[in-house]
């Protein structure tokens, strides 16, 4: 028994070793539709992370959206800590929001975000709201963020560690238009 103990844990430590990541990791989760969008660049600075109250956080985004996003689409988005045993993070209700692995519509998500996207990161003309028009949205410059006070249970929920998201995009019907992922690395708070 001993040995068996003392072999799974040195798997552990090869395992989280491995798990580590250099930079960001963004794509499409197989057998998602690539003709909806491009990723033309998705990049973040520091890297790891480093989720805190405070903590500064540098984006660069750019998409081309090739087909517009109609009104009703929804946005399903999956969180897990990577690892031997992946921990699926749940959705969190977080004050008058929801963080975690949660179910959004898509006008939810624009009205939640659309004082700073809006109008700097669409195209000219789009307004804040579903159908999102095909179009270059994002910007070739960067944006940082200064993080606001994060809840104690947030903060010790995104322990130090390697995340994985896909954000499945549904029309209104249910139906997937696309879906996107992104492998992160946070380091401890």
């Amino acid at each position: 028994m001993k040995v068996f103990s003392a072999l799974l844990a040195c798997v552990a430590m090869v395992s989280a070793r491995n798990l580590k990541l250099d930079e960001l990791e963004v794509g499409f989760c197989d057998g998602a539709n690539q003709d909806v969008l491009s990723l033309d660049n998705i990049s973040v600075e520091p890297f790891p992370l480093v989720i805190n109250t405070g903590a500064e956080i540098t984006l660069n985004v750019q998409i081309t959206l090739n087909e517009p996003v109609p009104a009703g689409a929804t946005v399903d988005l999956k969180i897990k800590r990577e690892g031997i045993i992946p921990i699926p993070i749940p959705c969190l209700p977080i004050g008058d929001i929801h963080i975690g692995s949660c179910s959004y519509s898509g006008d939810e998500l624009l009205t939640n975000a659309g004082d700073f996207l809006c109008p700097d990161y669409v195209p000219e003309g789009q307004e804040c709201m579903l159908p999102l028009n095909p179009g270059s949205y994002g910007s070739a410059d960067s944006l940082t963020v200064v993080l606001p006070e994060i809840p104690g249970i947030l903060v010790d929920l995104l322990a130090a560690g390697t995340y994985y998201a896909d954000a499945t995009v549904n029309y209104a019907d249910g139906s997937p238009m696309t879906c996107v992922y992104l492998r992160v690395e946070l380091s401890g708070h």
